[in-house]
């Protein structure tokens, strides 16, 4: 019974322990949010060239996460009406799988951005681009190390508001997977992350794949894209207020390869145009000067044709530095003769670039040699046949 009095005593410190520890939470969930919120419009307005705001911020601190609601940044001339970004929620959080492999790192969350990328005649109309001091910003907001992002339902336009046509071309319901971008799964690779991404354009489909490591100092990634059956008619907009013709019919797909390292890079651009027509004569009967350059479009289009194949492709390799890749003019337009009259080119990705062919020099040809090696090739493949018959 003597130390009823002692145990009472120590049950009172214990409850006003965790009734004091219960009210500094309940203070911090309140409180924080305001705090927080002043915290990132303010970071957002030191954007060079861009103000941003955010309506409202929520905290979850039994996950150590706070959620960033309605987001926009805004170039600060007020001569673009859209803003260069925004989202309706973006949420940042310590990603605690990785606690296992012993690391405190984060991931974001973004879910129906929009970005707007705006042609104009004066830098003040346009926005193309920001300052690379938005990272600086982004690294302020995040207490930690960013391991994982993602990118749910997203939109990316091309605006121009200043052409006739005005132009709004769209990439839709992007999807965006970034995982390991600090190696918290310490992989033993030259790689050791991933990006995925796909998104919908105009009847078709994009879809990125890459490897990159972060952590190198300078570029580094393996990488291959493609863009297939994208609906050109959907584009006239576009083709109208820069080429002055627009297309009755038709599909283009791209295909593409890089890799980067020690500031070199190397690769190459497919873009493959099948069943193009050009000129509309009922639609353009009254308008004589786009008819007769439509026309001309179309004579183009048809003489570079590959009439098997119904298709127009070129093939357009890159290397050199990172900064200034080098592309050769003579090259495409040798391929694009060699696609017309010898060889289609084949609708797919190669699968010839990659981190070991970044140091690789390709062999310099003529233009006559790169127009006719597929018909070379041929012929020594015939001949190859003639030779094991015999």
């Amino acid at each position: 019974m003597a130390n009823t009095p002692q145990k009472s005593r120590k049950r009172r410190k214990l409850f006003i322990i965790l009734g004091s520890i219960l009210v500094l939470l309940v203070a911090l969930h309140l409180v924080l949010p305001y705090f927080l919120l002043k915290y990132v419009n303010r970071q957002l307005t030191l954007i060079d060239g861009y103000t941003g705001h955010v309506d409202d911020i929520d905290v979850a601190l039994y996950r150590g996460a706070y959620t960033i609601k309605s987001i926009h940044l805004d170039k600060k001339s007020g001569k673009v009406p859209v803003p260069f970004f925004k989202a309706e929620v973006i949420d940042l959080s310590v990603e605690w799988k990785a606690l296992f492999n012993g690391r405190i790192v984060a991931e974001i969350d973004v879910n129906r951005p929009v970005l707007n990328f705006v042609k104009g005649p004066s830098a003040a109309t346009s926005q193309t681009d920001i300052d690379k001091d938005w990272t600086v910003v982004v690294d302020k907001l995040i207490p930690f190390k960013l391991n994982r992002f993602t990118i749910n339902d997203g939109e990316i336009h091309f605006k121009d508001f200043h052409s006739n046509p005005k132009v709004n071309i769209k990439a839709t319901n992007l999807q965006v997977t970034a995982l390991n971008l600090t190696n918290a799964k310490h992989v033993k690779e030259k790689l050791p992350s991933t990006v995925t991404a796909s998104a919908a354009v105009y009847d078709g489909e994009a879809k990125l794949a890459m490897k990159i490591d972060p952590l190198a100092p300078e570029p580094t990634f393996d990488m291959n894209a493609r863009l297939t059956t994208l609906n050109i008619t959907k584009l006239n907009d576009f083709l109208q207020a820069y080429g002055n013709f627009d297309a009755e019919k038709g599909t283009i797909s791209m295909y593409c390869e890089a890799a980067a390292k020690d500031k070199k890079i190397t690769g190459y651009v497919k873009p493959i145009i099948k069943d193009l027509k050009v000129v509309s004569w009922k639609e353009d009967k009254d308008n004589l000067g786009k008819l007769a350059w439509e026309s001309v479009v179309g004579a183009v289009a048809w003489l570079l044709n590959n009439k098997p194949k119904d298709q127009i492709a070129t093939r357009a390799s890159f290397t050199g530095n990172i900064d200034n890749p080098d592309v050769n003019l003579w090259s495409i337009i040798g391929q694009l003769l060699r696609n017309a009259f010898i060889q289609a080119l084949f609708p797919s990705l190669e699968n010839s670039v990659n981190l070991n062919t970044v140091d690789k020099k390709e062999e310099k040809k003529g233009l006559l040699g790169r127009i006719f090696d597929g018909k070379e090739n041929k012929e020594k493949e015939s001949d190859k046949k003639e030779k094991k018959k015999k």
